[in-house]
């Protein structure tokens, strides 16, 4: 296996000084490289950053930002490749909302054998604002005979996908994470690699086996998953998988995976750094008593627009976080304590207070945004419904099997979490057809159990079960 020069991500130092805060965009910047064509590397660098460190002018009836992302490649000093990438975005108000979306933009190219230099770009076309990231990276020679792996790319989100989307590769949509930041909100590691060289036997496809692991910084072994025998579907082979990593304490750990070709026995493996943030279970202060240390940097900035309607409409948003206690006392509260006490609660929750994004908020909010997208009906916002409560109560399932056009079945879905209790599910069921799924039932211990629940979803002809049809 060839070596990867380890990855040195260095921001450039004059955008730290104390002068140039007011105009710096921070990024996360992550890449992967992949086997080539003509003995080439193939690179793909990602980046992400937070919608509301641009600068929105009004146009009309709506608010505009503007910015330009490029990624510059040079080797010895010489530019090798220059790409630029302007987009626009359009919002009907600069509020909150429009403030947690990210922005990711994803980079290409071909590469020879060698050491090379990149940086990537921001510049807010509205305003002076700008961003750069600046990292170092050895392109490797992929061998036509050895078996071989790419690196891991660690994406917030895999599904089957076969559109034009500039996330689509090998029949799947890979949306980078180039944080590589999971929590409860986000808690599903999705990962994505490729696999070349595998030996074909003459009268069978053959097999290989995956086995993956997580391990701390001293490289102690925390999660050892169960090894997989998968068939080969050729000389090579795309690993795409997802393991819910929720039970994990805060830390920074190593994902590791290893592939053994079963014919030559031959062995390879990759590893990726990621984080994982956790809130403490205290989840905020519910008196003056927070010490001065947190009211001293307590920032109400965002909420000084906020009517106090849109205090109360986040606040209920929040109801999946918040006890029986805290609703109570914010609900006695005048507009200005309201506005405080959001600061504060969102505040106990960042886990990385010295970066200007709240990972925990965003990430909350992009799931509520998510259910109303797609779990809302006509008599319910999404983030109401039973799916959205699940969903921003344990995060993204690990697979959800779909069933809707059953012939003796109501359109239900099951979802299935690996490690939540060993292993739970949780099945829904739109039983009145007017798009509304209820949870029927779940193996969670917290959760609705009801075993019985095919009964429930079983159509039925006239008042008789549809299963067994007319006596």
């Amino acid at each position: 296996m060839n070596k990867l020069l380890l990855l040195t991500l260095i921001l450039v130092g004059s955008i730290f000084s104390q002068g140039n805060q007011t105009t710096f965009i921070p990024l996360s910047v992550d890449y992967s490289l992949f086997r080539g064509a003509q003995d080439q590397t193939f690179i793909e660098v990602y980046l992400s950053f937070n919608e509301r460190h641009l600068h929105y002018n009004q146009k009309d009836s709506t608010f505009q930002a503007e910015y330009l992302a490029s990624l510059e490649i040079t080797q010895n000093d010489s530019i090798i490749f220059r790409k630029f990438d302007r987009r626009l975005s359009k919002v009907d108000s600069v509020n909150y909302a429009a403030s947690q979306r990210k922005f990711i933009n994803i980079f290409s190219h071909s590469l020879n054998s060698g050491k090379y230099a990149a940086k990537v770009t921001v510049q807010d076309l509205n305003s002076t604002k700008m961003g750069e990231y600046y990292f170092e990276f050895e392109s490797p020679f992929f061998p036509k005979e050895q078996l071989t792996i790419s690196n891991i790319q660690l994406c917030s989100k895999i599904v089957p996908d076969t559109s034009s989307s500039e996330f689509q590769k090998n029949a799947y949509l890979t949306i980078p994470n180039p944080e590589n930041t999971y929590s409860i909100v986000q808690p599903v590691l999705y990962y994505y690699a490729e696999l070349y060289n595998l030996e074909i036997p003459e009268k069978s496809p053959g097999e290989y086996t995956i086995h993956c692991k997580i391990t701390d910084l001293e490289n102690n072994l925390i999660k050892d998953y169960q090894q997989k025998t998968v068939q080969k579907p050729g000389a090579t082979a795309v690993i795409v998988g997802g393991h819910n990593i929720v039970t994990l304490p805060s830390a920074t750990y190593f994902f590791t995976m290893e592939i053994q070709d079963q014919q030559n026995l031959q062995v390879v493996s990759s590893s990726k750094r990621f984080n994982f943030i956790k809130p403490a279970k205290q989840m905020i202060v519910t008196s003056d008593s927070a010490g001065t240390a947190l009211a001293a940097n307590l920032n109400i900035s965002e909420y000084l627009q906020f009517s106090e309607e849109d205090l109360n409409q986040e606040f209920e948003q929040l109801s999946y976080l918040t006890s029986q206690e805290q609703k109570s006392i914010f609900q006695n509260l005048d507009v200005e304590s309201k506005r405080i006490f959001l600061a504060k609660f969102w505040q106990k929750l960042d886990q990385a207070p010295e970066t200007e994004i709240n990972e925990f908020k965003r990430q909350y909010f992009e799931l509520i945004e998510y259910a109303n997208l797609n779990f809302g009906s006509m008599n319910k916002s999404g983030w109401k419904t039973d799916r959205g409560r699940i969903l921003l109560t344990y995060g993204i399932p690990n697979e959800i099997d779909r069933n809707y056009m059953a012939i003796d079945m109501k359109p239900h879905e099951i979802w299935h979490y690996h490690e939540l209790e060993g292993g739970s599910l949780f099945v829904f069921s739109d039983l009145t057809g007017f798009g509304d799924f209820d949870l029927l039932h779940s193996t969670y211990s917290r959760e609705l159990y009801q075993p019985d629940w095919e009964r429930l979803v079983r159509k039925t002809q006239g008042g008789v079960n549809f299963e067994s049809g007319p006596n």
